[in-house]
């Protein structure tokens, strides 16, 4: 480029060291502009995400600013070299296609480089989902299938057997198809509502034999919303980290409160820590949210006062999930 001004408007014998600088600034203010706009478009229009657009966007901005730059600094050089007042002279129309063409090469260039760079990321994105959400689904495994609970329940049923062998059957078939669930949904996902509410009918089955009414349940879902989908298991772990850290006695029985509001799924329960409670290391909610990070750009919230513990899940639609895994 620096070249084709010089060939415009200045002969080979009177080039300087000042007509070199004076160019190369010219270069420097078109490449940090364009710069500046592709950094802008980089965070208003990704790559990824809006591939079209962005490239529209990209060659409008920068073809208009580079015109307009070059005509301005071409004229202004014109002035100052002729000082004939004429706006357009055949020189500059002979310097500015080129000029042009090259400023072209240069943007399909730098436009290539980051569409690749883009993919190149966003594959890598898709592989790290992948081991992440492997990682998630083992863990969540791991919590449901823990030593504690199965315990737990294996002393349920020895009382049960002793006392009332019909409740025994009952709770049996009930703790099998809590791990039924688990178990056919380890690899999904996603789930609907309706299908995560029903096995947490059979789980609620199983605290209400151990615990009585020492824990209430308040169960309100929109059934309009029951065909959104959620991670597995989510309900399961908040309900489980609801009892394992808050007392549940007949002078203070725990309130568990579960409903739908707009397209998010709430639960919520009464602050009464356990005397006896650890330090909680929110390994449960950590999981929940590493799943949900991968499926939607909307977050799980987790709200907490001194009389109430509220964990806010987003439900999400179908066409939603598969926008945020292609992108």
């Amino acid at each position: 480029m620096a070249i084709l001004f010089k060939l415009a408007f200045f002969q080979w014998n009177e080039f300087w060291h000042w007509d070199l600088c004076y160019i190369l600034a010219i270069i420097l203010f078109l490449w940090y502009g364009n710069r500046a706009i592709d950094q802008w478009l980089n965070v208003q229009y990704p790559w990824i995400k809006q591939p079209q657009k962005r490239l529209i966007l990209q060659i409008t901005y920068n073809t208009l600013f580079t015109t307009i730059t070059l005509f301005l600094v071409m004229l202004l050089m014109h002035q100052i070299r002729f000082g004939d007042g004429r706006i357009i002279n055949r020189k500059m129309v002979e310097t500015f296609i080129p000029s042009l063409c090259l400023t072209y090469v240069v943007l399909a260039i730098l436009i290539s480089r980051q569409f690749f760079g883009s993919l190149k990321d966003s594959m890598l994105e898709v592989e790290r989902y992948k081991s992440e959400s492997v990682n998630a689904q083992m863990q969540n495994l791991k919590s449901q299938l823990n030593p504690h609970f199965l315990f737990n329940n294996l002393s349920v049923l020895t009382t049960l057997v002793q006392k009332d062998q019909d409740k025994a059957v009952n709770f049996i078939n009930e703790l099998s198809k809590v791990y039924r669930y688990v178990l056919e949904n380890k690899a999904s996902e996603l789930v609907h509502l309706r299908d995560e509410l029903l096995f947490l009918d059979h789980y609620m089955y199983l605290l209400q034999i151990r615990f009585g009414s020492n824990v209430v349940f308040n169960v309100n879902i929109d059934e309009s919303k029951k065909n959104c989908l959620l991670p597995p298991m989510c309900l399961q772990i908040l309900v489980e980290n609801t009892i394992q850290h808050n007392e549940a006695s007949k002078a203070f029985p725990l309130q568990v409160n579960i409903y739908t509001a707009g397209y998010t799924l709430i639960v919520e329960n009464t602050m009464q820590p356990r005397i006896d409670s650890v330090m909680s290391s929110q390994l449960g909610l950590k999981n929940i949210q590493s799943r949900y990070q991968f499926l939607t750009e909307e977050k799980v919230e987790i709200i907490q006062d001194a009389s109430i513990f509220r964990v806010i899940l987003p439900l999400l639609k179908l066409n939603q999930h598969k926008q945020k895994v292609s992108s």
